[in-house]
């Protein structure tokens, strides 16, 4: 999904003095429960509420044609566990109805076997919940984003994006409701709009939560947040709604991250008692005025009102960027890549220094001669529904103090250091807030090589499960290089060489978070930069993970590469292994036709998953 960020001025690292790394001694084994499961199959796809497909729609190509899915989200049911729902951004819609959509997932297995669908309402969609959706009702033709959470009574809460890759974009925030454990769709509201104007005001990347909280007076009450972006300036901001009728209606959105402007990112968390915490990252800006924090806000009112925006941590970023070629082409490839359903627009940010936060080849291709996906710096909040105490437990990634170093290439993840750029080892911290105040953040897995990313955390009945992506097995790593690169072999046209570079790891503690058991979660170390976005030119492996559980039962999503077939693309000399399978014919003058066989492997991106236990 589009990740706009706001312009900022870079200025000096941010202090983390007094990082730390956690226990390596596990208070309690995590088990992965069986093998790696693909969520997203290659079945046909039902529809909502059990209604047959009719000619033409869109959902008879999925499961069929092998297209991409990324950006997972993954819910257990709180009051039946073997009952799980996942959902994805699904490419599958793209063949028939031109744009990517909300694909809908329910496993009642346990995660072990899956049923995939899609958020009713895509173009092609005659049911008669199709018809009623407020998103087709408005002429959409995108949705994603998605996030899940559950209540205690069966009901599913569904919240994503909806919007139009070109104008009249109305991006939208949307939140769908199930019952009856998911078996049975019910309704899709819009709880924030956008604008027509595609530099208007634009919706992005939401989080959703219900209060479960045993001893709560608001339990029941559904709460969701986004970003808003307004305008090209950094006007940005966090905005936030309530349900107290299980999702028939939502309070008007409010802005909550008052006195601060460049912030996206956000995620909540619901304490046993009901009080309600936002955290969201809050990026640098210019003169110093803000700095590199995650930041949180708090409502002890079931979200009527909150506080002030304070900050939880400090922490230099491990944000991927990059210099382009050609800074022109590459914007230009951009958002025809976005406009065409063929990748999220990435336009260029300051928090690391560059004009490009992803690589590819040819409009795409990069000064380094690296190839990676986007990544940046983000939180995951969380809190046990069923504890006695009202601790919140949080995580992020950022660059471990003291791994930093100049950079060899133009590629940088670190804060640079005057005009020199840096690279740095990304890890994913841990901290926990009391009443006391927050701990000092330590590292949740220190390890010596690898960086490590995406994560998310998870807490219920005196357990944590958290999960991340994580390179240390990369055979080529270094501080230098993006995850699943070897700069030190180099093709013709200079690129490093692809690696099957990248891991996703879970950890568990039934001790707070004083000590975690850490686990790898995939079965298959995968290449995460195949070009497949962008006419095949550039990697995107969707922006996050999931974790979600029940007592000491979780079950983990991450976006895999595993089924992608490699190949060689025939516009650009070189194979330095980040090609896909692409059919293309040349004319007589010279120029490359498109890719004729898109179904046969070449976008095979898919969501895995795997459950664990503690």
């Amino acid at each position: 999904m589009r990740r706009t960020h706001f312009r900022a001025a870079i200025a000096a690292v941010a202090s983390l003095g007094g990082l730390a790394a956690l226990s390596a001694l596990p208070a309690v084994a995590t088990t992965v429960v069986g093998s790696n499961v693909a969520v997203t199959t290659d079945a046909s796809y039902v529809k909502a509420n059990g209604r047959a497909a009719g000619p033409g729609d869109a959902i008879t190509a999925c499961g069929q044609n092998r297209r991409q899915q990324n950006e997972p989200s993954v819910a257990v049911d709180a009051r039946d566990p073997s009952i799980v729902v996942a959902g994805s951004n699904d490419y599958c819609t793209t063949e028939l109805a031109g744009g990517s959509w909300a694909g809908f997932y329910r496993s009642t297995t346990s995660g072990s076997t899956w049923v995939n669908s899609l958020l009713p309402g895509y173009p092609t969609d005659n049911s008669p919940e199709g018809l009623a959706s407020p998103l087709q009702r408005k002429g959409i033709t995108n949705a994603g984003d998605p996030v899940q959470a559950w209540d205690t009574q069966g009901r599913l809460f569904y919240m994503g994006n909806a919007f139009n890759r070109v104008s009249p974009q109305n991006g939208s925030v949307w939140i769908a409701t199930y019952d009856q454990d998911a078996a049975r769709y019910v309704r899709t509201v819009i709880v924030g709009s956008g604008t027509p104007a595609l530099n208007g005001r634009f919706n992005d990347k939401t989080s959703i939560e219900v209060d479960r909280g045993v001893n709560s007076p608001h339990r029941g009450n559904v709460y969701g947040a986004w970003s808003i972006f307004q305008g090209l300036n950094a006007n940005n901001s966090i905005q936030f709604t309530r349900s107290t009728d299980h999702g028939a209606t939502f309070s008007k959105p409010t802005k909550i991250s008052t006195g601060s402007k460049g912030v996206q990112f956000a995620d909540i968390a619901v304490t046993s008692d009901g009080t309600v915490y936002i955290a969201y990252r809050q990026f640098e800006t210019v003169r110093g005025h803000q700095q590199n924090a995650m930041a949180y806000v708090v409502s002890h009112d079931g979200g009527r009102t909150f506080s002030a925006p304070a900050v939880a941590a400090t922490f230099e970023p491990f944000d991927a960027a990059d210099t382009a070629g050609d800074p022109a082409a590459a914007a230009k490839a951009h958002e025809q890549a976005y406009e065409n359903a063929d990748g999220p627009q990435s336009e260029p940010s300051e928090e690391s220094v560059g004009d490009s936060r992803d690589c590819g080849s040819g409009p795409f291709a990069c000064r380094s001669g690296f190839v990676f996906f986007r990544h940046d710096s983000q939180p995951r909040i969380t809190a046990d529904p069923k504890a006695a105490d009202q601790r919140v437990y949080l995580v992020y990634d950022a660059t471990i103090p003291g791994t930093e170093q100049a950079s060899a290439t133009t590629y940088n993840t670190a804060d640079p250091a005057g005009t020199t750029l840096r690279v740095g080892q990304g890890g994913i911290y841990f901290t926990s807030l009391s009443s006391t105040g927050w701990s000092t953040p330590r590292l949740l897995a220190p390890t010596a090589r690898g960086h490590q990313f995406f994560p998310d955390i998870n807490a219920d009945g005196g357990v944590l499960h958290a999960i991340w992506h994580d390179s240390r097995n990369d055979p080529a790593y270094s501080v230098q290089y993006p995850a699943g690169n070897n700069g030190a072999v180099r093709d013709a046209a200079g690129f490093a060489a692809a690696t099957r570079g990248l891991d996703t790891y879970g950890a568990s503690s039934t001790t707070g978070g004083t000590s975690w058991a850490v686990a790898r979660l995939s079965n298959v170390r995968q290449k995460p930069n195949y070009e497949m976005f962008g006419d095949r030119r550039v990697p995107f492996h969707g922006d996050y993970n999931y974790v979600s559980s029940v007592g000491s039962f979780a079950f983990n999503t991450w976006t895999d590469n595993r089924q992608v077939v490699g190949g060689d693309d025939p516009r650009y000399a070189g194979g330095e292994g980040f090609d896909v399978h692409q059919c293309r014919v040349q004319d007589a003058t010279g120029a490359w036709g498109p890719d004729t066989c898109p179904n046969a492997g070449g976008l095979d991106q898919d969501i895995f998953g795997t459950a664990s236990t503690s």
